[in-house]
């Protein structure tokens, strides 16, 4: 989250709506996230806390995503927790995603409908690869593309400064790029299925041994689907940042909890 604490993702919020209607005023927030003009003017000047369980309401009537409403709940119990166990296990947390804010940077959606493409993607990665050449031939033979899309693709990602040329090499400028999550986006669209389709294509040309394509089948109830969805998101990045750390990288793989490598293997 980018915001210090959840005053500020309150005022935020506020002055979105307000953007979008001159007229919408703090009356109207209040009215919208069910308190009181004078409570939520006490709680936005940080004179009045809140309890877990009202964060919690206050995260439903803003329709936060899953991620943005644990953090919300986490921000208030760190703050006015009342339990010194509990108040100290909310401000771990919340240390926990600072740390992890500062690993990963989210992409804004406009900027990605110019990269929507995965090979975009891919190219960050072939430049923590031990044998990378800054050569657009070299690139394009690993990925399969054509020259010309490598050359594009560069241009692109230097214009957005997600990628610098020093002395003659490429750096990838942010290392962890994600995009936001539960938003729905023509773009992501292309890009999933865009390697939903190499992911086909891996399953019939990819020897089982190097990729792992798996399914399972189970009855669930539907009320637990954001916390299988937030345990599936944890089990991706701990998995990239443990990735991120290895030494000797030779190949550019694709988790879409199917596994299958995207870069042409090397005789």
């Amino acid at each position: 989250m980018q915001y210090s604490s959840y005053h500020d993702l309150l005022s935020d919020y506020f002055e979105r709506r307000k953007n979008i209607n001159a007229s919408y005023s703090k009356r109207a927030f209040a009215r919208d996230l069910g308190v009181s003009s004078a409570r939520l003017s006490q709680v936005l000047n940080k004179k009045h806390g809140l309890s877990t369980d009202a964060a919690k309401d206050l995260a439903r009537r803003l329709r936060l995503n899953s991620e943005e409403a644990k953090w919300f709940v986490e921000s208030v119990g760190a703050l006015h927790s009342r339990k010194s166990t509990q108040k100290i296990e909310f401000i771990q947390r919340i240390q926990e995603y600072k740390r992890t804010a500062k690993k990963f940077s989210e992409i804004h959606l406009e900027y990605f409908k110019v990269i929507a493409d995965w090979y975009h993607f891919a190219i960050l990665e072939l430049t923590y690869m031990e044998d990378f050449e800054n050569d657009s031939a070299w690139m394009a033979d690993r990925l399969c593309i054509t020259v010309e899309q490598v050359n594009e693709a560069i241009t692109r990602l230097k214009s957005l400064n997600l990628v610098t040329e020093e002395d003659g090499k490429l750096k990838d400028v942010f290392k962890f790029l994600a995009t936001p999550n539960d938003v729905p986006s023509a773009s992501l669209k292309k890009f999933h299925h865009q390697l939903m389709k190499k992911a086909m294509e891996a399953l019939y040309e990819q020897d089982v041994m190097n990729r792992e394509i798996s399914s399972n089948i189970f009855s669930v109830r539907k009320d637990k689907i954001p916390e299988f969805k937030e345990k599936l998101r944890v089990f991706r990045r701990d998995m990239e940042n443990e990735a991120s750390q290895s030494k000797g990288k030779d190949a550019v793989y694709c988790l879409s909890m199917q596994f299958y490598e995207l870069t042409r293997s090397v005789e």
